[in-house]
């Protein structure tokens, strides 16, 4: 497979604070579109993805979680069977209006994609879920991924992170970064087809939130290049 595509998406002004990060990669300007935060028509969605460029595989920074619904438009391009990695602190089907998409339905629709075979979680413990949704309670488990034919898409809110080491908009999680590091060292950086991240705070210049935040990004983005001996920031 081809390398690592970085891709940042502008929604607010988050990552104009994360200067190290722009560097990386391509930026898309999206700050100029109305009614996509939190909820998006159908309508809607489809003009974003044509705003949103196609990468055969990519690392994209989506920004606040109240835009992980993005995530759908990845997965619907994927034309091969996959796996779904979902490391979130929200596991977001719940219901929504009809001909609209959010940031907590976005799972939903994705369910219903020809080519998605199984989503594996990592996040708190969920009820009354379907049978292709799988909890992942011991990161070592993910090893089994490396086994399976599929391709992997990997999908990581930092909600999942505790507030102690990052604070995000939404109700967080249990996880250190070190943590959400090494339960992604299981994964075989071969049959990865792309990677979202979202989970920045709010953009505020001086909230030292932010450059947290950034960091994290880039321990992310040079552990998918470190797989392929491509690291290329300090």
């Amino acid at each position: 497979m081809g390398n690592i595509q970085p891709l940042i998406l502008h929604f607010d002004d988050i990552y104009f604070y994360q200067k190290a990060l722009r560097h990386t990669g391509r930026e898309v300007d999206l700050r100029g579109m109305s009614g996509v935060r939190y909820l998006c028509s159908i309508e809607r969605l489809c003009e974003l993805e044509d705003k949103i460029p196609t990468y055969k595989r990519s690392i994209t920074f989506i920004g606040s979680g109240d835009f992980h619904y993005v995530t759908y438009i990845f997965l619907r391009r994927i034309n091969e069977h996959f796996n779904l990695l979902l490391i979130d602190n929200h596991l977001d089907i719940r219901e929504t209006f009809d001909g609209f998409i959010s940031c907590g339905s976005w799972l939903k629709d994705a369910l219903n994609l020809k080519y998605l075979r199984y989503v594996f979680y990592i996040g708190p413990d969920i009820i009354d879920v379907p049978e292709r949704i799988i909890k992942v309670d011991d990161p070592t488990r993910l090893s089994i991924l490396n086994k399976i034919e599929s391709l992997l898409y990997i999908s990581i809110d930092k909600d999942i992170i505790s507030n102690s080491f990052l604070e995000t908009n939404w109700e967080q999680g249990y996880l250190n970064v070190d943590d959400l590091l090494e339960i992604l060292s299981y994964i075989s950086a071969s049959n990865i087809i792309g990677i979202d991240i979202c989970g920045e705070p709010r953009p505020n210049p001086f909230d030292p939130s932010i450059r947290k935040s950034e960091e994290i990004n880039l321990k992310l983005l040079n552990l998918f290049y470190e797989r392929e001996d491509k690291r290329i920031l300090a």
